[in-house]
């Protein structure tokens, strides 16, 4: 990573912010700026929520939260395959007379 950094304008809800960040993630801070954008106006559209604030903040929390299902969803799909995979190496142990199981590898 450079010590170069880059200003990016993003909008959100018809306010302007500028950022400086590094160039190779201004691409990702526009992109999470948009779907902030996109979000914050869905909620605006919705009539639920009037203050931006309360806006971001239930923004926020919501795409946190679904960042956490679905870390939780990729852990659990991983310890699958880890089963299914200690599952097999048993079995063609069994099949090519292996005494010795090998030794799991550290992820």
């Amino acid at each position: 990573m450079s010590g170069d950094s880059v200003s990016v304008t993003i909008r959100v809800l018809d306010k302007e912010y500028v950022f400086l960040c590094p160039p190779e993630e201004r691409d990702v801070l526009l992109a999470s700026a948009r779907e902030l954008n996109d979000r914050m106006q869905e909620l605006r559209r919705s009539g639920k929520v009037l203050e931006a604030e309360r806006m971001a903040v239930m923004a926020a929390l919501t795409v946190i939260h679904e960042r956490e299902q679905l870390e939780s969803q990729r852990a659990g799909a991983t310890a699958s395959a880890q089963e299914v995979i200690h599952r097999l190496e048993h079995k063609l142990d069994a099949a090519i007379g292996r005494r010795d199981p090998p030794q799991p590898l550290d992820s």
